[in-house]
């Protein structure tokens, strides 16, 4: 592959995700770490990409916000081992919380097909609860808002409202990006608001994030580091990215590949 080529693979690539790192470069171009570090000096000169611990993010910033339609075929397999990580962490008679997003969308058609029924899901994901609506026997409550049409979920002051007075057992909330030393962020300052709001009226949340949204911020804290109770990512997610939110007490479980 011409340096031209792996120039434009990366940025098609960037399109698509939030970020890419030099691993996983380098065993896609077959190039020592080095070589692929060069590469992406060279291109942040350019003011094509930023540059970030171990890899790199899109040069659009902190308010990129891909819509779900751009998400939903991105880092599937990856999203479907998460899914079933949290699968796991709910028990028979939990209430719980999906947000919006494409591995929850994953985590949502477990429990249509899954062995748990005895369960009440609440979200603002109108495909999820759509996606629910064939289990009967598992109640949905839907919460309304103004719907954002690029991630299909309902925000604003009326889904703020009603989940005042609502508490769950376990909340699955989804996001843009984490990093140890400024937490868990998203580009919607409405969102983040939301985010927030359910977090606290959940007993256990977890935080489901792929392996590429690690290392960059997005414009609006959801929470800091310290206030999460448990990551689940996938097994793509290198230690060293784990052990400083490990470090600030923040419980990790990693969805697992067939190969991995």
């Amino acid at each position: 592959m011409l340096a031209e080529d792996r120039r434009n693979y990366i940025l098609r690539l960037l399109e698509s995700r939030s970020s890419v790192s030099v691993a996983e470069l380098s065993a896609t171009f077959s190039l020592s770490e080095v070589s692929v570090r060069k590469l992406l000096s060279t291109m942040e000169e350019e003011g094509l990409i930023r540059r970030t611990w171990g890899g790199a993010v899109s040069a659009y910033g902190s308010l990129r916000e891909f819509s779900h339609k751009e998400k939903e075929p991105v880092q599937l397999l990856e999203k479907i081992a998460i899914a079933k990580a949290a699968y796991g962490c709910i028990a028979e008679g939990d209430a719980v919380f999906l947000d919006c997003g494409t591995t929850t969308i994953q985590l949502a058609r477990l429990i249509r097909t899954g062995a748990k029924r005895h369960l009440m899901v609440a979200t603002t994901g109108v495909n999820i609860a759509l996606e629910l609506a064939e289990a009967e026997d598992i109640p949905v409550i839907l919460i309304g808002g103004e719907l954002r049409h690029r991630i299909l979920s309902c925000t604003g002051p009326f889904a703020e409202n009603m989940l005042k007075s609502m508490f769950f057992d376990k909340g699955f909330i989804s996001g843009n990006h984490l990093t140890a030393e400024h937490g868990f962020t998203t580009p919607s300052v409405q969102e983040a608001k939301l985010k927030r709001m359910i977090m606290q009226n959940c007993k256990e949340s977890y935080v489901l994030l792929d392996h590429t949204k690690f290392g960059d911020d997005s414009l609006s804290l959801i929470a800091p580091t310290a206030e999460l109770d448990g990551l689940i990512t996938d097994w793509h997610t290198p230690e060293s990215v784990l052990l400083p939110l490990r470090e600030q007490g923040v419980r990790i479980l990693q969805g697992c590949g067939e190969n991995a």
